[in-house]
């Protein structure tokens, strides 16, 4: 049986992106999810394209185009509303925003209202299970580890198998088959979880080398944090003040944006 389709509505506040662009943008993504994500995840949508927020009828997705994001350090996030209403945020970013539509897009199929984890093993050497946050596209997010559809760069994403304990012959752990083992992570990729006392951990991969912080009720970075930080790389950087932004509200809120 096919999978049900969410409406989504792509709409452009900057008045930067042409309305031919954004349907070009919107059809690359269309295929993206029809083709591609559906059949994995079992989650499909049809993607829309408005002129104006004022214009997106009621039951759909926004996805929105903007041209500062408000949650500093972040290039989306996806969440909901007041009154329980998935939507995304992007920032207009050059030749970059059309990845970050495609990230939060097929987050925000999988996970709408930012509350799915998965139970499993942890990253480290102690056995013990933890609460993984499901974001099919942090661990493989890095622009380098995407792919074009038509000419538009999207982005990759992890499969169901991500999860695995054991490594299986023949089994894909991500669309572009970049992930030759479960719960490992790209450079430039993340991952967050929670473990049995509460306390919220994140890993990050950074020129091939696994980093592991615990965040816990953590503020965002110190001027010292982000000056290490950019030492190893810009775009972990970004990954990282959002996340200790992020889980923060999670915790307050029982959600997370990306």
């Amino acid at each position: 049986m096919a999978a049900p389709k969410v409406n989504i509505a792509l709409v452009d506040t900057t008045s930067k992106i042409s309305r031919e662009e954004l349907q070009r943008v919107a059809n690359a993504l269309q295929i993206q999810v029809s083709r591609d994500f559906a059949p994995v995840w079992d989650k499909d949508a049809t993607v829309h394209v408005f002129d104006y927020m004022t214009d997106i009828p009621l039951g759909f997705w926004p996805i929105s185009i903007v041209s500062a994001i408000d949650v500093q350090g972040v290039n989306g996030y996806h969440w909901i509303d007041d009154e329980g209403n998935p939507f995304a945020k992007v920032e207009y970013r050059d030749d970059f925003w059309p990845l970050t539509v495609s990230h939060e897009l097929l987050e925000m199929l999988v996970n709408p209202y930012v509350n799915k984890t998965k139970l499993v093993k942890g990253l480290d050497d102690t056995g013990q299970e933890v609460e993984f946050l499901v974001e099919v596209a942090d661990p493989v997010e890095d622009n380098d580890f995407g792919y074009r559809i038509d000419g538009v760069l999207l982005s990759n994403f992890y499969y169901p198998a991500f999860f695995d304990l054991t490594k299986r012959e023949g089994v894909k752990y991500d669309h572009l088959g970049w992930l030759k083992e479960p719960r490992k992570l790209l450079n430039g990729g993340y991952i967050s979880w929670k473990n049995a006392s509460g306390e919220w951990w994140q890993a990050f991969m950074v020129e091939n080398k696994l980093i592991i912080r615990k965040l816990g009720d953590s503020t965002p970075l110190t001027t010292a944090d982000r000056t290490m930080i950019w030492g190893w790389t810009a775009v972990v950087t970004v990954s990282l003040i959002a996340l200790t932004f992020l889980i923060k509200l999670f915790k307050r809120n029982g959600n997370r944006i990306r």
